[in-house]
């Protein structure tokens, strides 16, 4: 029964963030019959927001009667909007998405021949390619909102890719300066069995797709984090992840590695 009760209670949150996000990009991508603002905070409140918004606000929206892409040449072709939009684009946004395609490919490919030369290149490379992405859907919300177009789309996906470069940033700046990290490192410099396997390591490459978290309570602090690397030898170079656990009585220590 307490699963059952437990499973309702994590849909009806998640359904409730779910309409949360429409209803903010409903409201702001189309005509409303009343205050934006305000109804953008109704739905952002608990649950009872988004079951107004769904009673209430959604009725106020009024949609856009836009079913076709209208061009500068009169065309309704939705490939030859975004041809159009693509070749608008500055010629820096367009060498940066070139150049994080051929990263991510060179990336590939120096893993698939063990060639343990800049494996840096892949996350760079994806890196640079939701950078570029980003600006894209910048400026095809832009175009759209001046078309007066629908683009919830366009919003939905620049909010996201954003959101997703700002922890991966993040994460790049806290995981270095943090006790958890220290333990990795030192158990890259110990470890036996990584020294069999790749060589004495030379050095290493944080990752932008670890993760890290503490709690206090009453009886101390616990941790965990996981921390991905790319690990160079001198034989060769690995990925891996290495997993840190933190209890009250204990420090920083490594617990798995994958």
């Amino acid at each position: 029964m307490e699963v059952v009760l437990g499973l309702i209670f994590f849909f009806i949150c998640f359904g409730s963030i779910i309409t949360t996000f429409v209803a903010i990009f409903q409201i702001i991508s189309n005509d409303f019959n009343g205050s934006k603002g305000l109804w953008i905070i109704i739905s952002m409140v608990g649950i009872i927001g988004p079951i107004l918004y769904l009673t209430k606000g959604r009725k106020l929206i009024i949609k856009r009667d836009h079913k076709t892409i209208v061009n500068k040449d009169g065309s309704n072709s939705i490939k030859q909007y975004y041809i159009a939009l693509i070749s608008e684009l500055d010629i820096k946004v367009k060498v940066t998405f070139g150049v994080s395609i051929c990263l991510i490919i060179f990336g590939y490919l120096v893993r698939m021949a063990d060639l343990f030369f800049f494996w840096e290149s892949k996350p760079l490379g994806f890196s640079l390619l939701l950078v570029s992405l980003a600006i894209i859907l910048r400026k095809d919300i832009t175009t759209r909102k001046n078309k007066k177009l629908k683009n919830i789309w366009s919003h939905i996906g620049f909010w996201l890719i954003s959101f997703i470069v700002f922890v991966k940033v993040l994460m790049l700046v806290i995981i270095p300066n943090t006790d958890a990290y220290e333990a990795a490192n030192l158990y890259l410099k110990n470890n036996s069995d990584l020294k069999t396997e790749i060589g004495e390591v030379t050095g290493h490459t944080i990752l932008p797709s670890g993760s890290i978290q503490t709690t206090t309570d009453s009886n101390g602090t616990y941790g965990s984090a996981a921390i991905s690397l790319i690990i160079k030898g001198e034989n060769k170079f690995i990925e891996r992840t290495i997993y840190v656990n933190k209890s009250p009585d204990e420090d920083w220590a490594v617990v798995a590695v994958e």
